[in-house]
């Protein structure tokens, strides 16, 4: 893998470019399901598409603005610019995500924040890292003392229950929150600023590069049942492992 670790590194940080070209400065319109767009978004997975391809030909590539291309063992799945609506308020709180499937397995992950410079790499049995260096998951054990951040898809489903969670977890913690950047949010899970992220609803391309960078960090990730999560899981929780459980019981208790 260190071969397409450096590779996608390198299409992260060329798209990380274009996203501050723009940013303070970005036009935003709508796709069909409401959710935003920008020039931004586009240019970006241009250019990890073709950083890409041009040195993996033979692998599939999954984007979330240009869709499926191509069919293999291994595929390229990015988001160009996840955290679109921070981005067009200017909120500094967004990422480039680059992840690697082998099979359904997510084998490798690269994030990377442009305006904190900040770079989150991880590849399947080689360790999690920010900018070069080791980073783990966080040690707390008590809900009441953790982070949690969440997010949801617009399905009526999945902000119902969200909205049940939320009840239920205040009632334990306030740092209970919504921070609008899935793959950022994992990957600060992974360097232990958060202790746990959850997600009602979800594509494959919000939390592959995560989850490589979680578990490869210490760090327990299932759906909301405690079951493996692959390309068609359709929630998530990722956690520092220590408070895994706890939550899964709190998130059965409310829905």
């Amino acid at each position: 893998m260190e071969r397409e670790l450096d590779v996608a590194k390198r299409a992260a940080l060329e798209a990380g470019k274009i996203l501050m070209k723009y940013y303070g400065r970005v036009d935003t319109s709508s796709k069909k399901d409401g959710s935003p767009v920008t020039k931004a978004d586009t240019e970006s997975e241009e250019k990890i598409r073709s950083i890409l391809m041009h040195e993996f030909p033979d692998y599939a590539f999954i984007g979330e603005e240009s869709g499926v291309t191509g069919s293999g063992e291994f595929t390229w799945v990015v988001d160009p610019l996840d955290g679109t609506t921070n981005y067009s308020s200017r909120n500094p709180f967004f990422n480039v995500s680059i992840g690697l499937l082998k099979g359904n397995e997510a084998v490798l992950g690269i994030v990377f924040a442009p305006v904190q410079n900040e770079l989150f790499s991880a590849a399947k049995g080689e360790g999690a890292h920010l900018n070069g260096k080791p980073i783990r998951v966080s040690e707390k054990d008590d809900i009441k003392s953790s982070i949690i951040t969440f997010c949801h898809s617009r399905k009526w489903k999945d902000t119902e229950n969200i909205s049940k969670v939320f009840h239920n977890f205040k009632h334990i913690t306030e740092h209970f929150r919504q921070y609008g950047a899935a793959a950022l949010e994992l990957a600060y899970v992974a360097s232990g600023r958060i202790e746990s992220f959850m997600s009602f609803g979800l594509n494959v391309w919000d939390v592959t590069a995560g989850i490589v960078i979680v578990r490869e960090a210490g760090g327990r990730v299932t759906d909301t049942k405690g079951r493996k999560v692959d390309v068609d899981s359709k929630e998530i929780v990722a956690s520092n492992k220590n408070i895994h459980d706890k939550i899964l019981k709190k998130i059965e208790d409310s829905i």
